[in-house]
């Protein structure tokens, strides 16, 4: 909260946490998809989530035990999605420079670093709805799931230009057992502030089934090369240097300080690739831009 308040210069007084009602497996050892209404009254800067696994302390056990996030707003306009890979938020934490405790996710809209990226207004929702996916907890336990609200109170700021944070995988794009260059197309949106890539074969996270990537942007007045047959395994060792908490693997991440404007392309796609053939190799990308 200390940092929250110095990067939006928010009294004490004007700034808050609000605990949600305790979410509890319906039964022992059964992965469930809970949906968790969220609180439309004021700005949200951020929504944590803890997990347990217990028989019956709700506070003991935390673990990463979530396998997707989504939050949307009037059923059908997704600002958090995971696409059943929870662990992009956590890689999202360490490129904040956030070390990650175990059971604790965090979905941010007050980006540290993305100095656009504005607290999300919920008032203008009919609905806002948490849905997380869990693993099976183990025999005899339940998860125990408690969300905490950051929020602050409206003090008659201008929204007609308000960009807020939307972080999305829109696809689980798969190979097969592919070699050589293969083509991931992106979303073009207001303006990307990173793209996390989370590489697998058969839906195990893995650091080496892709050694090369690059991206190329095309408009109707030419091409531009953006990332030019880089090594993932060199990407990632620049991810690595300039966070506190090394990625998990499997993951690598671009970053852009002010912004890149993809809407100025009419087609902006990631080429992986392949050097020998998988069982079914795969990549999701998780794009987080402000719209």
């Amino acid at each position: 909260m200390l940092e929250l308040q110095r990067r939006k210069s928010l009294k004490p007084t004007k700034i808050w946490q609000r605990p949600l009602n305790q979410q509890k497996s319906a039964v022992v050892a059964t992965a469930q998809t809970f949906y968790i209404d969220i609180p439309r009254d004021h700005f949200i800067h951020e929504i944590i989530i803890m997990v347990g696994e217990h028989a019956t302390d709700p506070l003991s056990g935390l673990s990463d035990d979530l396998l997707d996030i989504k939050l949307v707003g009037n059923g059908n306009k997704y600002m958090k999605d995971a696409f059943g890979l929870a662990a992009f938020f956590v890689q999202v934490e360490r490129m904040n420079n956030r070390k990650h405790i175990t059971g604790v996710y965090h979905l941010t809209f007050s980006d540290p670093n993305m100095p656009d990226a504005q607290p999300l207004p919920a008032w203008i929702f009919t609905s806002l709805q948490l849905i997380l996916t869990d693993n099976a907890p183990a025999a005899s336990t339940y998860h125990f799931i408690n969300v905490t609200v950051v929020e602050s109170a409206y003090q008659g700021e201008d929204l007609s230009n308000w960009k807020v944070l939307v972080e999305k995988v829109l696809k689980w794009q798969k190979y097969g057992t592919n070699t050589g260059w293969q083509e991931y197309e992106h979303e073009r949106a207001y303006k990307v502030f990173s793209y996390i890539y989370a590489m697998d074969d058969n839906a195990t996270l893995s650091d080496t089934k892709f050694n090369l990537a690059k991206i190329v942007g095309r408009n109707p007045s030419g091409e531009i090369t953006i990332l030019d047959q880089v090594f993932i395994l060199a990407l990632q060792s620049q991810n690595k240097a300039t966070i506190i908490e090394a990625i998990d693997a499997g993951f690598a991440f671009l970053q852009w300080a002010g912004g890149f404007p993809t809407s100025d392309f009419t087609a902006l796609k990631t080429y992986l690739n392949i050097p020998t053939a998988g069982t079914n190799i795969g990549v999701r990308c998780m794009e987080r831009y402000i719209l």
